[in-house]
């Protein structure tokens, strides 16, 4: 029982530095746009 206390204890800790992480790289402000940059892959051919 005490083992899955441990347990709980690391997840939920776990759970709250994953959520600043996320926080800290995703700005909620609006200051910063999240841009994703399409580029096209280009593929020798064969010969």
């Amino acid at each position: 029982m005490k083992a899955k206390k441990y347990v709980l204890a690391i997840a939920i800790f776990g759970g709250m530095l994953f959520t600043v992480q996320a926080t800290n790289i995703i700005d909620l402000d609006g200051q910063q746009t999240t841009k994703i940059e399409g580029k096209r892959i280009k593929v020798p051919a064969n010969g």
